[in-house]
């Protein structure tokens, strides 16, 4: 204890001391005013660029650019209407992204309106004109028309004439084409955002290539009967992160939120 005192009692002398020789340098005399002009001033300075100092000396611990960046990132800022639709668009991207199956759609439903333009990246139409189709096999176990035993069946048949146009439901890429005559027959898959892909088969005849870049609603071919079929149908598929899922409810999910549009 006496060694910090001594200590103190020295350096306090010391400032002392340069701040008289400031003072005389001055030549003032106004002592009764706290000014560049009297000792008490600079007594000041020298006391607090020694705290510095020694605050530097046993607590160093610079603020790091890093820091710096979080701490710019917590001061709030005014939500714009720029701002508002960003956060609204990364909610539905994170909703997407962790999406399972169409059954789970209702958490998006108060989001699709705000931003249904996000709705052309993933399956949500019908691939064929509704005037031009009849369901004619759900997706789900079923008895197989050819092969006469129970299997599940991993999308949906909707029956038409042959040569019907056929359109992709989700702007994508082209990722396989197939004739396969012990399966799906003529058939393509197409990849989308957010873990989506989208098949079909039993196609006549395909208009687009491998790799090709597609916006949502183009065409894509038409309804054909090739492969292990016992009619002119387009078997129609979703997969989402590579588990095939009930396309059925991602018929209506665009028509509803354009539908749900406020018009002012």
């Amino acid at each position: 204890m006496s060694v910090g005192r001594n200590i103190k009692k020295s350096v306090v002398g010391w400032i002392r001391g340069c701040a008289r020789k400031v003072g005389d340098v001055t030549n003032s005399r106004d002592n009764g005013h706290f000014t560049p002009q009297n000792s008490s001033y600079w007594i000041f300075v020298g006391v607090f660029f020694l705290c510095i100092t020694a605050n530097r000396f046993f607590y160093d611990n610079p603020q790091k650019p890093e820091d710096l960046g979080i701490l710019t990132r917590q001061i709030s800022r005014p939500v714009t209407e720029a701002s508002r639709e960003d956060l609204i668009y990364q909610r539905l991207n994170d909703l997407l992204r962790d999406l399972e199956n169409f059954e789970q759609m209702d958490r998006l439903k108060p989001f699709l309106p705000l931003r249904p333009e996000i709705l052309d990246s993933l399956p949500s139409a019908v691939p064929l004109f509704r005037e031009h189709y009849v369901l004619s096999s759900s997706y789900g176990n079923r008895h197989h028309p050819i092969h006469q035993v129970t299997k599940k069946h991993f999308g949906i048949d909707l029956a038409a004439e042959k040569g019907t146009p056929i359109y992709c439901t989700a702007a994508g890429r082209v990722a396989h084409i197939e004739n396969d005559p012990n399966g799906h027959g003529l058939h393509i898959i197409i990849s989308h955002a957010y873990g989506f892909s989208s098949l079909y088969g039993h196609m006549e005849s395909v208009a687009v290539e491998l790799g090709e870049v597609l916006d949502a609603h183009d065409f894509i071919g038409t309804v054909g009967n090739t492969g292990i079929s016992t009619g002119p149908h387009l078997h129609y598929e979703v997969i989402k992160d590579g588990k095939r899922v009930n396309p059925a409810s991602s018929f209506n999910i665009k028509y509803e939120a354009y539908s749900n549009l406020k018009i002012d």
